[in-house]
């Protein structure tokens, strides 16, 4: 079963939504796409799978490919998506997102975060992946709001570097827990990391070594 913490969750559609049917088609997607490659699931590939799920249950969605826009990737009636891949450190669910090199000061910065054209999605779908030593390879789906924080509500301090002087960026913290950070070597890239608490698990699903591209030769058998 899903269940979504309605506390962290905005707008009803997304609420709503037919989270137990998406998680079965998610599933049996993440199982064939792996069965057929190694490669992991990330970037484009992450967005096609939503996309043809939300496809395959009629809702009409619309898919910019290769679209680099900050924001939306994908949209259909009830909601909007930004599609990311994410990973995990000290229990924070991680997040990279838009650069923010247009804008010289870190007021410009925070006004366009918090702006419709910075959050012009209702969602982040995150898919994170752990590989482990034994050969298998684990996915985590999950659903997490945009609305989550704000980041004029955030304390703000400039971040330092150990080797080298002046400001390496920027950090914004959350009384939730939500950390942002503004990193200048990456041309002022926004990252996001989340408190597993606020993130809404789709799925948590694991395949075995001996699965993983152990059909990608039946394309050659015909």
């Amino acid at each position: 079963m899903v269940f979504l913490n309605r506390a962290t969750i905005s707008k009803d559609s997304v609420y709503q939504f037919n989270w137990e049917a998406f998680k079965l088609y998610l599933n049996k997607l993440l199982i064939g796409i792996s069965k057929n490659t190694i490669t992991p699931i990330s970037g484009d590939r992450w967005e096609e799978v939503i996309y043809v799920i939300l496809k395959h249950m009629n809702l009409d969605p619309e898919w910019n490919l290769g679209s680099h826009k900050p924001g939306a990737d994908l949209w259909f009636n009830d909601f909007s998506i930004s599609a990311k891949s994410g990973n995990f450190k000290n229990n924070n669910l991680i997040i990279s997102s838009y650069r923010l090199t247009r804008y010289n000061n870190l007021d410009a910065m925070i006004n366009f975060i918090d702006s419709k054209e910075g959050k012009n999605y209702d969602v982040h779908m995150c898919c994170a992946r752990t590989d482990f030593v034994d050969g298998s390879r684990n996915y985590k789906v999950y659903v997490l709001d945009a609305n989550l924080f704000k980041a004029k509500e955030m304390k703000w301090e400039e971040m330092k570097g150990v080797r080298s002087p002046g400001t390496t960026g920027w950090r914004g913290i959350h009384d939730n827990g939500i950390t942002v950070e503004i990193r200048k070597k990456m041309s002022n890239q926004l990252w996001l990391s989340y408190p597993l608490e606020l993130c809404n698990q789709i799925t948590d699903i694991t395949i075995q070594k001996a699965e993983l591209g152990s059909e990608a030769n039946s394309f050659l058998m015909n």
